[in-house]
């Protein structure tokens, strides 16, 4: 036979009602309202005199706490470190090893934050304890990165929900304060002498990875390491990529030297086998972070400019990164003339804010233009 929990009830001058107070299954001290009147009075239809009402406040106290070990003993107790293990388990294999890389690390920032709560139900969280994360994560590092780890947690929990570990969503409704203006860093694109400068100086796979972006017209880090031979159908010059952000299905058309550079490329890959024999970057894909070694690269070679966050406590920022590579296809095919619906089907944009936003010429690219205006 289950021992009754130990309850007593006490009042509080804000209320005319008692309250039970106990130690819950998990732990912790309860103090929930009996709805018993402390002076007596009215109860479910009846008087009751103070000293009745005494003893059935202690009947329903003893009742709510019955009650409420049961459902704690009921309920799903799945810690928040073990639903991000489960999550992590899940992406392994079905999504690039940067992306992989990625959200483990978004998991393992929050569990830090969350100290010994990250081994507590995951149920208990609340909405409130993620604005505080935010809040606090906010205060040293920028609008994308909190935004990101942000995605990362609402996964989980969106997961958590379809598998009823928990009833709502607790990232849900939260969102990022936007950088002020101090915080805000544009990227710049890189020249075409900038982009052959690091065909010609990075490491091989490198290379091929800055090759590859600018064959399929600015495609993200992710979907270039994650690229397989099999995207190229070598019989109609195209490449088949669905991307990893926004699950878009793209047919991108291979440029005659893009063409002739990828099909030699796969034939070597071909009589070396192996991974190599599937995978385009195969070695790139096992990078812990390749986002920061491209643009460590970068820097080596005295592309773009360096700076730091305001106050030191953020980290450095670069002006070009992989990412830039976009921006480069994005203002080439601008300048080029094409038309801004075929530079977004190119590319990969939805909408022609985004697509616009990409648009970021040089300097040299704004003299010419100013060139063609007519003299006075």
């Amino acid at each position: 036979m289950n021992k009754l929990p130990s309850v007593s009830v006490n009042t509080d001058k804000k209320s005319p009602f008692f309250f039970a107070s106990f130690y819950g299954a998990d732990g912790r001290q309860k103090r929930r309202s009996t709805k018993v009147p402390a002076e007596g009075g009215m109860y479910q239809g009846r008087r009751i005199s103070a000293g009745q009402a005494r003893a059935i406040a202690l009947r329903v106290a003893t009742m709510l706490a019955v009650e409420e070990g049961r459902v704690y003993r009921e309920a799903d107790h799945t810690t928040v470190r073990q639903l991000f293990d489960m999550m992590l388990a899940g992406k392994l294999g079905r999504v690039s090893m940067s992306t992989y890389e990625n959200a483990r690390v978004d998991y393992r920032q929050f569990l830090g934050w969350l100290g010994r709560r990250a081994d507590e139900p995951c149920r208990l969280l609340t909405r409130a304890d993620i604005k505080a994360w935010v809040t606090a994560r906010r205060a040293v590092v920028r609008h994308e990165t909190v935004r990101k780890g942000l995605s990362a947690l609402r996964a989980a929990y969106e997961w958590a929900v379809d598998a009823e570990i928990v009833k709502k969503n607790p990232c849900d409704g939260v969102r990022v304060p936007p950088d002020t203006r101090d915080e805000k860093i544009v990227h710049e694109a890189f020249t075409m002498d900038e982009v052959r400068l690091l065909v010609e100086k990075l490491p091989d796979e490198w290379a091929s990875a800055v090759r590859c972006c600018m064959g399929t017209y600015g495609q993200r880090l992710g979907d270039i390491l994650g690229l397989r031979w099999e995207a190229f159908d070598w019989e109609r010059r195209v490449v088949h990529m669905v991307t990893g952000k926004t699950a878009r299905a793209l047919h991108q058309p291979m440029q005659e030297d893009f063409y002739a550079w990828a099909r030699g490329r796969f034939e070597a890959a071909q009589a070396q086998g192996g991974e190599a024999a599937i995978y385009v970057h195969p070695i790139l894909r096992r990078s812990a972070n390749p986002s920061a070694e491209f643009t460590q690269l970068v820097r080596l070679h005295g592309i773009g400019l360096q700076g730091k966050g305001l106050g030191g406590s953020r980290r450095t920022w670069h002006s070009k990164t992989f990412h830039s590579l976009r921006a480069t296809v994005a203002t080439m095919l601008h300048v080029s003339g094409v038309s801004q619906g075929m530079a977004m089907e190119l590319v990969g944009h939805e909408s022609a804010a985004v697509h616009a936003a990409y648009i970021r010429p040089t300097l040299e690219q704004l003299r010419e233009a100013a060139a063609k205006l007519p003299k006075l």
